[in-house]
């Protein structure tokens, strides 16, 4: 396995972020793992997340990439890591957008933090894990309200490689190819298994 696959799961598990047990995903399915991005709670922590989606964003997007956009809640530290690491470690300056859960009619109103798309940009949207798709499915609608925002990539922490029923496709391959971007993952479960089976 890849040094930055394998570095990235010693990351889950030294933060608890990575956790075995009897868990419900968020599309109703049973798992025998979990992983949650709420365990990162600390500068070192965060800022070291956002170091290894920076590294996949600059390794597997091109520069025409100039914005990140984290759905609320869990993608807003997601991409505002990422967004930071991209400038540090690549002199790379993007914009980062996030979501209201509900929309504000107050102040600048609206249901975007952030850039609001007033000229076209290429987006990546950063997320945590991929189960069934539900999460980019709202995210795809939400932007289609914005014509600016050309999304062209989604990058997760774990792709869960679930399937949907009578389909053989992962939830990611079904989101590339029903949004036509580029959807990739730092780690997935393969993965997972491969370095908990060398313990």
């Amino acid at each position: 396995m890849e040094t930055a696959r394998s570095d990235f799961i010693d990351f889950l598990l030294n933060s608890n972020a990575l956790r075995f047990g009897d868990f419900v995903t968020k599309s109703g399915r049973p798992s025998p793992y979990f992983i949650n991005t709420g365990m990162f709670r600390t500068g070192e922590q965060i800022t070291r997340l956002g170091h290894f989606y920076a590294q996949a964003i600059q390794e597997r997007f091109p520069s025409s990439v100039d914005h990140l956009y984290g759905p609320a809640y869990k993608g807003i530290p997601l991409v505002v890591s990422t967004a930071s690491a991209l400038f540090t470690l690549y002199n790379r300056d993007v914009g980062v957008t996030f979501n209201r859960k509900e929309s504000k009619s107050h102040g600048e109103g609206g249901s975007l933090i952030g850039a609001t798309y007033d000229s076209p940009a290429e987006i990546v949207v950063v997320e945590d894990v991929i189960t069934a798709g539900t999460a980019i499915g709202e995210t795809m609608e939400l932007l289609a309200h914005y014509p600016n925002a050309h999304v062209v990539g989604l990058l997760v922490s774990v792709d869960r490689k679930e399937r949907l029923r009578d389909d053989s496709r992962s939830a990611l391959q079904i989101i590339q190819e029903k949004y036509k971007l580029q959807a990739t993952s730092l780690i997935d479960i393969n993965d997972l298994i491969s370095a908990l089976s060398e313990e």
